[in-house]
């Protein structure tokens, strides 16, 4: 072989040197003679089409071919040559019947006897064609994930300036191709003034920081009619060999509506935490109301007539030692009502006593000076996973309850009823009392309380009554 220097020498390599050359190459070569049988392949031909060069020499090329009536029109094809180093996707079987795409050429030669013969490179292109297929399918899947997004994508090309963007970015903002045609500008110069230098800042610092890919803002974006939308956007930072960006991939999200709403459940929260301390505030008047009451209808009427006996009884020796018993009496009965009021307005011990013992010894005051059968029904019921905070809520739940029953209902018979079913908590009051139309009495502070008291634990309230025939409180929550 010869070949030709810049210089026009001819370099010579010896066949040797040349079998060294064949063997090293990752190209597949054979040799055909003019019948298109094999006369020389390397290492690389038979390592592709799995045959070694004995299993080769002297066969058809056939032999690689699919067989079936297509295979004269695939022979033919590939050996017609038109032009000189063409390349042709064949399809090729190899020896363990396996099919796979090689990319070929074939060039038509003749010896120095005038002897025809043709050269066949080939090269596995299975795994590239496969590669290229999930390129396509990625390709394809690419588009189609952009157009069911809703945010606008950008891509900035900071060396070209070159500026590509999806159908979304004029949906959202309003903006076409001669808007945006300065790119990068466009995008900074179309944030809000107040939010522009906390955003451009941080952007500046994430490019600058070498191992930081991605940045992510919040911030007002002006449309092209003149509103903004606040923009959730996220920064991808392309970078070169030596660390500096080149590219920035952009989405922008729009969180106008999310926003808007968070604002209105804000506001929401504010009015009802204002409304929580309002009730608040009207319990304690109330209960402060209730107190002066109780001791000025009980306690006080009590020590006023002990007071008068004593005075009696300075001045009476013949009725002194009545008097004196009497007020014993009436002191003794004193003392239980002020032992009632702190009972009703301390914190019952419920973790050394335990939830149902609390309950228990509540009905049973109340029930001891009310004209009132109260049950319990807690069959069953553990405490465990229940907090202080959750039994004193459903201590103070019944407390009340029973004390709208006491005033307002008539009732002769009431029933309270508490099971915990897996995580959650039921509770149940019933009385036979004379009942109440809730369309137009439910907002009374009793129940108001109650329903204040279960909403800071995200439970649930019910109640059912009609005039004659009692009221029905439920009340569930999770633990």
């Amino acid at each position: 072989m010869k070949i030709k220097s810049e210089k026009s020498k001819s370099l010579s390599f010896s066949n040797k040197e040349i079998d060294f050359i064949l063997a090293s190459v990752t190209t597949g070569i054979a040799r055909l003679d003019a019948k298109y049988n094999f006369s020389y392949v390397n290492q690389a031909f038979s390592e592709i089409v799995k045959y070694n060069a004995a299993e080769l020499l002297r066969k058809n090329f056939s032999l690689l071919l699919s067989s079936g009536a297509g295979i004269a029109n695939q022979f033919s094809a590939f050996f017609q040559v038109t032009e000189k180093n063409e390349q042709k996707v064949l399809n090729i079987i190899t020896q363990s019947g396996e099919n796979i795409s090689c990319n070929a050429q074939v060039n038509d030669f003749s010896d120095d006897d005038g002897n025809g013969f043709f050269v066949v490179l080939i090269e596995d292109a299975t795994q590239k064609i496969a590669e290229e297929k999930i390129s396509q399918e990625n390709l394809l899947r690419y588009n189609l994930l952009n157009k069911a997004s809703k945010e606008g994508l950008w891509d900035w090309n900071m060396s070209s300036r070159e500026l590509y963007y999806n159908n979304n970015i004029k949906l959202l903002f309003g903006y076409d191709a001669a808007d945006m045609k300065e790119g990068f500008e466009w995008w900074k110069s179309n944030i809000h003034h107040e939010d522009k230098q906390k955003v451009i800042d941080k952007l500046n610092k994430a490019m600058q920081e070498q191992d930081i890919e991605s940045v992510h803002n919040e911030y007002r974006f002006l449309c092209k009619d003149g509103s903004y939308k606040v923009i959730a956007d996220w920064f991808s930072i392309l970078r070169g060999a030596d660390g500096k960006p080149f590219r920035l991939i952009v989405s922008m999200q729009d969180r106008t509506e999310q926003r808007d709403l968070e604002k209105q459940l804000t506001e929401k929260e504010i009015t009802y935490r204002r409304q929580l301390a309002r009730t608040v505030m009207d319990t304690q008047e109330s209960e402060r109301r209730k107190l002066a009451e109780e001791l000025h209808d009980n306690v006080n009427q009590l020590l006023g007539v002990v007071k008068l006996y004593i005075e009696h009884s300075i001045t009476n020796d013949n009725i002194r030692e009545g008097l004196l018993k009497k007020s014993n009496e009436y002191i003794d009965k004193a003392i239980v009502e002020l032992r009632n009021l702190s009972k009703n307005l301390a914190p019952p011990l419920l973790k050394e006593l335990g939830l149902e013992h609390s309950v228990n010894s509540l009905a049973d005051v109340i029930a001891g000076v009310q004209d009132i059968n109260i049950t319990v029904d807690m069959l069953d019921f553990d405490q465990a996973g229940l907090t202080e905070s959750h039994m004193l809520m459903l201590y103070r739940i019944i407390q009340e309850q029973l004390n709208n029953i006491t005033k307002h209902s008539r009732a002769k018979n009431a029933s309270i009823i508490i099971r915990k079913p897996d995580a959650k908590v039921q509770l149940t009051i019933i009385d036979d009392g004379i009942g109440v139309n809730l369309s137009e009495n439910n907002q009374g502070l009793g129940l108001r309380n109650i329903r204040n008291r279960i909403e800071l634990y995200q439970g649930n309230v019910e109640m059912t009554s009609s005039p004659g025939n009692g009221f029905t409180l439920k009340v569930e929550f999770e633990i």
